[in-house]
C-alpha cells in the first residue's frame, strides 16, 4: 500500500454488525471494529475526506441510535513515502471534520 484514507470505528462485533447495517460492509475483517478504506488508486482518493465527512454526518443520528458516538470514529491518512514527506489538507474539510468531533489521524512511514 502506498497511501490510503480510512474511516475506523472502534466497536465490538455487535457494533460492527450494526454499523454495517447503516454504512455497508467493513473493508476490514478484523475484530478491531468497522473500517472503510479508499486506496490511492481509487478515483475517490482525492475526495476521500469529503466522502467520509458526508457519509458520517448524514448517518450520525442512526449511528448514535446503535451506540456509536463520534469519539469512537477516526479518519486516517496512511502515507508511505520515499525521500521527503509532504501533505496538504484543505481548511474547509478539516474544519468540518473538527466541528463534527472526529479526530484526523496521520500515519507516515518510509518505504
Amino acid at each position: 500500500m502506498g497511501s490510503a484514507y480510512e474511516i475506523r470505528i472502534n466497536c465490538d462485533e455487535q457494533g460492527k454488525k450494526n454499523v454495517e447495517g447503516i454504512l455497508g460492509l467493513s473493508s476490514d475483517d478484523s475484530t478491531r471494529g468497522w473500517c472503510l478504506a479508499i486506496e490511492e488508486d481509487s478515483p475517490q482518493f482525492l475526495n476521500a475526506l469529503t466522502i467520509f465527512f458526508n457519509l458520517i454526518s448524514s448517518n450520525l443520528q442512526k449511528l448514535d441510535k446503535v451506540g456509536i458516538k463520534t469519539d469512537m470514529i477516526t479518519f486516517w491518512y496512511l502515507y508511505e513515502y520515499e525521500g521527503q514527506c509532504n501533505m496538504e489538507f484543505w481548511p474547509d474539510i478539516t474544519k468540518k471534520i473538527g466541528e463534527l468531533g472526529i479526530v484526523l489521524c496521520i500515519s507516515c512511514w518510509e518505504k
